[in-house]
């Protein structure tokens, strides 16, 4: 820590309760009793303090538990919220200290990833976070989708759908990089953000024993017209069968609704499914991620099946210094081994040249925001052309997007 009058730790009991909701409601303008519901709703065992050893808390976060996506993979992820400070104690440093002390617990347990949506770009990247990929809402004429086909039924789905539910959504997400795997804060979101509640709607598939898609919507309503847009806090499908039935069913919304809207990609797979391009696309969010652990970050990550390479990575973490220094990544039949190189490699004469990049700088290379040829010229990372063009093919996938906000 930076001064020894300051302990970073989980939040005591519920005697800190209280200051930590103040922190949270003045940060982001929530009222303190929505602010304490918020951080029951997250759990207390995740909220972090800083705060001095007589005294209330100073500084606070929380801690999701979740995974992410990767060529096909579920990362373990640790997602940070809430990041906030009292207003008496802002620019002495706190946010820092407090982000310092996580990710080195993050570490210490061993999970590979942190993830955040920042208020503040330059903190987080101070401590080895950058931008991994989008947050863009789609929003559609609900009268305009035009598709017909109700050849599948759709029915209401239950909590006993759960399960089926979550097993859709994993099909579903794996196919992409950087959607959640999500824990519990997250799923019970999907079916009850702040004020809203989305029912759920899902098409069975064939054997009767999952789901080929579904999805999650409320109604919001204009008192003045009665009308009503539909908003999805959830869309998922595993064919284009389920994808354009489920696009039918929310265009039979049009008889008084107007506008559909939900999270993803800069191109959600579900527009593909249109006649026609009837649809806006409008940026919301860049979240971040660091790579805690470098080495199982890469080996728990998917690969390519047709892969058979290896490079050198030369990377420096300030924070981290676990995770500083060569190492030699194979990756081969869909998967990554990384060992670490000794430093005689390069004394003997058998540099085979490497990537040289601060933690932060793999990052978006990592995700596959930027290949690494780009994130050269982008001074993110650097190396030789056959070093770079190499890290191209190993993460190369599909643009890195999540529907979800923490």
């Amino acid at each position: 820590m930076k001064s020894p009058k300051l302990s970073y730790a989980p939040l005591a009991d519920e005697s800190d309760l209280p200051a930590a909701s103040r922190l949270i409601s003045h940060a982001f303008a929530s009222p303190p009793d929505k602010a304490a519901e918020w951080l029951r709703f997250g759990g207390l065992e995740n909220v972090r303090v800083v705060k001095p050893a007589r005294g209330q808390p100073e500084a606070c976060l929380m801690r999701i538990p979740m995974g992410q996506y990767f060529g096909g993979r579920s990362v373990p992820t640790v997602g940070i919220a809430g990041v906030a400070v009292a207003p008496e104690s802002r620019g002495q440093g706190l946010a820092l200290t407090l982000m310092n002390e996580c990710i080195r617990e993050i570490a210490r347990a061993g999970v590979p990833l942190s993830a955040l949506y920042a208020s503040t770009q330059s903190l987080y990247r101070q401590v080895g976070y950058e931008q991994g990929g989008h947050r863009f809402s789609t929003s559609i004429d609900l009268a305009s989708i035009g598709i017909k086909d109700r050849a599948l039924k759709v029915r209401e789905l239950t909590d006993a759908d759960d399960n089926a539910v979550r097993a859709c959504h994993h099909r579903f997400a794996s196919c992409f990089n950087g959607p959640l795997d999500r824990g519990s804060y997250i799923w019970k979101r999907i079916r009850k953000m702040r004020e809203d509640s989305y029912q759920g709607f899902g098409i069975d598939n064939e054997r009767g024993d999952g789901l080929d898609g579904y999805l999650f919507l409320t109604q919001p309503r204009d008192p003045l017209t009665g009308r009503h847009d539909v908003q999805l806090s959830d869309f998922a499908f595993l064919n284009h069968y389920a994808g354009r039935r489920l696009l039918g069913f929310l265009g039979d919304y049009s008889t008084m609704g107007q506008k559909l809207s939900f999270f993803g990609s800069p191109m959600h797979p579900a527009v593909t499914l249109l006649p026609q391009q009837t649809f806006d696309v409008l940026k919301r969010d860049y979240w971040m991620i660091r790579l805690v652990n470098l080495k199982a970050a890469i080996e728990a990550r998917g690969f390519a099946q047709t892969l058979d390479l290896t490079f050198t990575l030369d990377i420096t973490d300030e924070l981290l210094p676990e995770n500083q220094g060569r190492w030699s990544v194979r990756i081969n039949q869909g998967r990554a081994s990384v060992k670490r190189e000794h430093a005689t490699v390069k004394a003997r004469g058998k540099d085979r040249g490497a990537l040289r990049a601060d933690i932060r700088g793999l990052a978006p290379i990592y995700t596959g925001l930027y290949s690494a040829t780009q994130g050269s010229m982008l001074g993110l990372l650097g190396g030789d052309a056959d070093s770079l063009a190499i890290a191209d093919a190993a993460f190369a996938g599909t643009t890195p997007w999540m529907s979800d906000m923490f």
